[in-house]
């Protein structure tokens, strides 16, 4: 299916330079030429598979692939369940920069719409871009509000696997206060640097992950000091400090006294 392209000359920064919907039937395979703007495809039902750079990616509902400009592909709808998808080229000297910034490379053509919200923008643009019989503002619009979508898509992903981290780290450290555990521990736990896990939690507002550990930690000694009558240095293994002099200065440091003497105070 051939559709006429736009003169967006007028229009520097970003432009729609072809748009289209296809519903495919089963199997059927486009060989995919070089354009000089990006294409973005976004899958709305079915499935399919794209051959790109050497690659190959299988398709659902749902998922939105990248073309870069001078670049070829090859793309097939899927025989038992062929996909439908919107198309829309991005021309301007921003469109590029503007879909490289929301992740789209030659190394990540693929991301996924987990909330289902990007449709109704290549909707609106495919809609607009046929509605005028030329090239109109709400067409320009529908684009700048589309690449928003994406944008918007990302930072909420990414915020929710940064909120991930923080809530994996945590968890291993409730788990395995008791044992001699490290920051470098801790970060490789949830799969990434001791630094970036620190500077998650400064983001969030939380304490630091060093932190958080000697609060689990003095927490469970308070609860043993207040309702065991275990001796001092049990209690300081038990809560990952082999040396009960370290232990016991960390629990000064804490709460202010010491753990004999808060025990102390416990009983009068």
């Amino acid at each position: 299916m051939t559709y006429p392209l736009w003169d967006g000359s007028r229009y520097i920064e970003v432009n729609v330079q072809e748009a289209g919907r296809e519903v495919c039937i089963a199997g059927k395979t486009i060989h995919f030429d070089p354009k000089s703007y990006p294409i973005l495809h976004y899958v709305y039902a079915g499935k399919g598979k794209l051959e790109y750079r050497g690659k190959s990616y299988n398709l659902r509902s749902g998922d939105c692939f990248y073309i870069a400009p001078g670049e070829v592909a090859t793309y097939s709808a899927s025989e038992d369940d062929p996909w439908s998808y919107f198309w829309i080229g991005l021309g301007g000297t921003k469109a590029q920069p503007l879909l490289e910034s929301v992740e789209f490379s030659h190394d990540k053509p693929v991301q996924r719409d987990t909330e289902k919200a990007w449709k109704r923008y290549f909707e609106a643009v495919y809609e607009s871009y046929f509605g005028e019989g030329e090239f109109s503002l709400a067409c320009l619009g529908n684009a700048y509000l589309l690449i928003n979508s994406l944008a918007s898509g990302k930072n909420m992903m990414s915020y929710e696997l940064e909120k991930g981290h923080i809530s994996a780290a945590k968890a291993f450290i409730r788990n395995n206060y008791q044992f001699p555990i490290t920051m470098v521990d801790v970060a490789k736990s949830v799969g990434v640097t001791s630094n970036y896990l620190a500077n998650l939690f400064q983001s969030e507002g939380e304490c630091t992950p060093k932190s958080y550990l000697i609060q689990v930690r003095m927490e469970a000694a308070t609860k043993m000091l207040m309702e065991t009558d275990y001796p001092i240095g049990d209690i300081a293994r038990s809560c990952g400090y082999k040396n009960p002099l370290h232990f016991s200065k960390a629990y000064k440091d804490y709460s202010g006294m010491s753990p004999l003497h808060y025990r102390n105070k416990g009983e009068k």
